[in-house]
């Protein structure tokens, strides 16, 4: 090789080495072929072992899940997290290719022409966890549709059957690309709500069912599930009923910039599903937990012109979810506008009055995750906890089996210059050996 070639090839493979240093697997591409092909009908048979404990060494666990440009996409949002019977923690998100607004999107140019941060080339992800959130499995692609979005995970376990129940929603790149995942579209919506399932702890996965004639209205326009988990009632009245929650907005000139949350829910494990109630005009993204008293209360963003605080809000309802309550702003929870959570400190199995939310405690900026807690059913909140000071902005709350909580959160510290809250998903779980002495509970 004569000096001249050298001059040119070194600085060339130092580049290449360096960039596959910091960035890992920047390799994307077209494509993607199931690695797991769907079981069979009605999935293998249940696996009923008992969930064995998550190691508890009076320590706090953290970790990363999802880090943006690693793992064949720019970067990833929308957390949702579960426990599978089998006590797995399964963390779903968006893993997007679509334009970022914090780094240079001329370094990763698969970003489609005409796509939006929250719409175009989205993909539907997961990662497990058998070490109660220390460590994280290889991302498993649940669903991608060229560069049409499959996003807004909605996970939830059924307690008597042991399966996992997974709502998203896909919606039609800009320019209408078809789908690999449906074959036609007879309607004009450009929101589909989508219902997929796993029987063997999450490793596989059904095609997707898509229950949009069922649960979304006509005249529904805009329509997302979750993001964040659902639930499934654990008392009387309408024991076993499972709850996704969800919201939209409406196409008509009259409704079209108002915000509404609903739910939808099945009493048959799944096998049918119906549009539940919506609540007064003003919730958007929202999270639904089980009340001590048997009620359920969604737990809100305000996303309305006509509702200009910066708290959430709540509403309550005491048929199930069939039509809700009192639109009721909390005013000892701050919020910039942005999703949050809420979930249920379970004792002895049955829901009890403390109930735990985690949001960005600030009134205009998407930063301070912290965790609040309520001891009386949600009447009076009290901040216990900040998970993260800097950026952050989405996240989910979750209680596990064994008493830990833990919440999923996403955050930045300035990996590519100005901090921005869409750099990491990241994780954190209290043990129940010192949740009393981190939270108050």
């Amino acid at each position: 090789m004569d000096t001249d070639m050298k001059k040119i090839i070194i600085p060339v493979l130092t580049v290449m080495f360096i960039l596959s240093s910091c960035y890992e697997e920047l390799l994307f591409g077209e494509g993607w072929v199931d690695p797991n092909p769907p079981a069979g009908e009605n999935g293998p048979a249940q696996d009923n072992t008992e969930m064995e404990p998550l190691p508890d060494n009076g320590e706090i666990v953290k970790s990363d899940i999802f880090t943006a440009a690693r793992e064949n996409y720019n970067y990833y949002r929308i957390p949702a997290l579960i426990q599978t019977k089998k006590g797995t923690l399964l963390a779903f998100c968006e893993a997007r290719n679509t334009e970022p607004d914090f780094y240079n999107a001329a370094t990763f140019p698969n970003a489609p022409v005409g796509s939006g941060k929250d719409t175009g080339d989205i993909d539907l992800v997961v990662k497990r966890s058998e070490d109660g959130g220390a460590t994280w499995s290889e991302l498993q692609v649940l669903y991608n549709d060229q560069h049409n979005t499959c996003g807004n995970p909605a996970p939830v376990i059924d307690q008597e059957t042991g399966r996992i129940i997974l709502f998203w929603c896909w919606q039609r790149y800009p320019s209408k690309l078809n789908s690999d995942i449906i074959s036609n579209i007879p309607d004009d919506h450009t929101r589909r709500v989508m219902y997929s399932y796993s029987d063997d702890d999450g490793l596989t996965w059904t095609g997707p069912i898509d229950l949009t004639p069922s649960v979304k209205e006509a005249d529904m326009n805009w329509y997302a599930t979750g993001p964040c988990h659902a639930i499934q009632k654990q008392t009387n009245p309408y024991k076993g009923r499972i709850i996704i929650p969800a919201n939209h907005r409406l196409k008509s000139s009259v409704d079209k910039n108002h915000n509404y949350s609903h739910c939808i829910y099945s009493d048959d494990h799944g096998k049918t599903w119906k549009l539940g109630g919506k609540t007064a005009v003003g919730g958007n993204e929202s999270c639904i937990v089980e009340l001590g008293d048997g009620n359920i209360m969604t737990m809100m963003r305000v996303a309305e012109t006509d509702v200009n605080v910066k708290n959430r809000a709540y509403s309550i309802s005491r048929d199930g979810g069939d039509t809700w309550g009192e639109f009721k702003v909390v005013e000892s929870l701050i919020d910039p506008g942005c999703q949050g959570s809420v979930a249920n400190w379970f004792e002895g199995g049955k829901p009890s009055n403390t109930l735990l939310v985690s949001n960005c405690c600030h009134k205009s900026s998407r930063s301070n995750l912290c965790i609040s807690v309520s001891l009386d059913n949600g009447a009076n909140w009290n901040m216990v906890k900040q998970v993260w000071s800097g950026r952050a902005a989405y996240s989910d709350i979750l209680v596990l089996g064994d008493g830990s909580v833990c919440v999923m959160y996403e955050y930045g510290s300035g990996m590519f210059g100005k901090a921005n809250p869409n750099e990491k998903i990241g994780f954190v779980r209290y043990p129940a050996s010192i949740v009393k002495s981190e939270l108050g509970i």
